[in-house]
């Protein structure tokens, strides 16, 4: 804490270093507030923003914010530039308090997402059903009252797409500076006609369509194509776009056509993420779209990622010249894609969940990764049967990208023994960060994930948070898994008592706890 007295200077200190020593020691400065004025209440208020917007998790963000009221006041544009209602008693709660509170925390949000009836599979909890129409008419009355005047994205994450259309008008009215929009489609038809369609000079655009747990037996319209109107909109009166997302899950029956996006030319793109969609459409091969799509690419330098479907109807290949998208850092796709970047020792972030990996392709994956130098976050998703050295693998993986610090590993094949990776990660030169374990359990026996957790924290010192995931039955797709449970653990500092600290993190719902972590407007992400 001493140290923090020095902060006021002007020492040429890296930012990402002083946010290091403040979350080092901010749970201290918070658990142990006084009259007295904390060393860390003295820096100047500029840099106590630019410490905050430093930190990695909102904790750390809310403890910061906790140890003075001038603090405290400071932050509020921090703590509030992103609000993500993840579930329905969270957009109750907060709405109502948005609604009926004088503080005007509602002019400083600047990224809204709301997900009424939004149901998660990781928290093994009952979704108690909302009235979206009510949530719509919150958000309504919010705009027009004038307290979402800074709003710059929203989106929609409900079970279907509003039904009442004009909260789209009225966000377009009375949001000056909204310019990322979107929304989730459930069993429904697309109105063509829908005042979404009706934006002008937007940044971001995300349409989605989810898998509701219930889908399997509810039928879906045919809809190959998208509203013309969609297209108008991005192609014709969007020419400063930077992030689209057109999403489908894999489980869902639609399959949108998405030909037409190789039509734009957006010269600040930098995200573009289609999910399992057509590039061939009906009649037609998608031999016929490779040319067109990589033009498409290669007409686009400023690309920082990028995500492709796993359908037979996309491009299997990608074939561009060396020097095309040279800013390209984040990559999801199948193993054939990855072979043709052009960019390979730039990415940093690599995703191969898309389709399970054999240990015949996890060897071809690990001959690209070599070649990946920059690569420190991975997500993988493996299926090995039980004949299969899972030692191996794992090591050949480990060693294969040596500068990771994330690694999501999921495994969907019939049991195996911990023990096979713990072995690989404590003979690799891997240090990980963070670690997310996906895997089949025995059913005969529960597993301690407490225990196991502080093994890999003892193998892998430098690991700091680790989500242990398993379930008692092997999984078809990637976004259903049925979890049995979900725990995840916080790796404490403890370079100075020798033996780590492990402690699981429980969600405890709060009806006023529903800060997130401030993102990018130059990236904005909904995933």
């Amino acid at each position: 804490m001493s140290s923090l007295k020095h902060l006021s200077t002007p020492l040429p200190v890296p930012m990402s270093l002083l946010a290091a020593l403040i979350k080092h020691n901010v749970g201290a400065f918070s658990s142990s507030q006084s009259t007295q004025k904390t060393p860390v209440a003295r820096v100047p208020l500029d840099l106590i923003i630019e410490i905050a917007e430093q930190l990695d998790s909102r904790e750390d963000i809310l403890n910061f914010c906790l140890t003075s009221t001038s603090i405290h006041a400071t932050l509020l544009p921090v703590l509030y530039a992103s609000v993500d209602l993840r579930s329905s008693r969270t957009c109750k709660h907060t709405l109502e308090m948005l609604l009926n509170g004088r503080s005007g925390v509602t002019r400083y949000i600047r990224r809204l997402v709301v997900r009424p009836n939004h149901f998660d599979r990781c928290s093994q909890q009952s979704v108690k059903p909302i009235d979206e129409n009510w949530v719509v008419q919150c958000i309504i009355k919010l705009a027009t009252t004038e307290r979402l005047v800074r709003l710059a994205s929203f989106f929609w994450d409900g079970s279907e797409i509003p039904q009442d259309d004009s909260l789209w008008s009225t966000l377009r009215a009375c949001c000056p500076q909204l310019r990322s929009v979107g929304s989730n489609v459930g069993p429904k038809s697309i109105n063509p006609d829908s005042e979404l369609f009706r934006f002008s000079d937007l940044t971001g655009f995300t349409l989605t369509a989810k898998t509701l747990p219930d889908e399997w037996d509810t039928f879906l319209p045919p809809e190959p194509e998208l509203p013309d109107q969609l297209w108008e909109m991005l192609l014709d009166r969007s020419p400063r776009l930077e992030q689209l997302r057109i999403d489908v899950s894999q489980r869902s029956r639609r399959v949108w056509d998405t030909r037409r996006v190789v039509q734009g030319r957006w010269p600040q793109l930098r995200d573009l993420e289609l999910g399992d969609c057509s590039m061939a459409g009906s009649g037609s091969s998608r031999i016929y779209m490779e040319t067109p799509f990589m033009l498409f690419l290669a007409a686009h330098p400023a690309l920082e990622r990028l995500r492709f479907p796993s359908l037979s109807s996309f491009p299997r290949a990608i074939i561009l010249p060396a020097s095309s998208l040279p800013n390209l850092r984040e990559f999801s796709g199948n193993v054939a894609h990855i072979k043709g970047l052009p960019n390979l020792p730039r990415i940093t972030t690599l995703s191969l969940v898309h389709q399970p990996l054999s240990e015949k392709m996890v060897s071809l994956v690990c001959d690209t990764l070599r070649h990946m130098r920059s690569l420190t976050s991975l997500s993988i998703w493996l299926h090995l049967d039980s004949q299969t050295d899972h030692y191996a693998v794992f090591r050949n993986l480990l060693d294969s990208c040596r500068s990771l610090a994330h690694l999501d590993l999921a495994c969907s094949e019939a049991p195996w023994d911990i023990i096979e990776f713990v072995s690989a990660l404590r003979g690799s030169r891997v240090e990980l960060t963070t670690l997310t374990l996906t895997r089949v359990e025995r059913a005969t026996s529960e597993p301690n994930l407490h225990k196991l957790a502080m093994r890999l924290a003892t193998t892998n010192p430098s690991l700091r948070r680790a989500t242990l995931k398993y379930s008692f039955t092997t999984w078809v797709f990637l976004d259903s898994v049925p979890y049995q449970r979900v725990a995840n653990f916080v790796v404490k500092d403890t370079s100075k008592q020798g033996s780590p600290v492990v402690q699981e993190k429980r969600t405890k719902p709060k009806g006023r706890c529903f800060y997130w972590r401030p993102l990018s407007f130059q990236l904005p992400r909904w995933i």
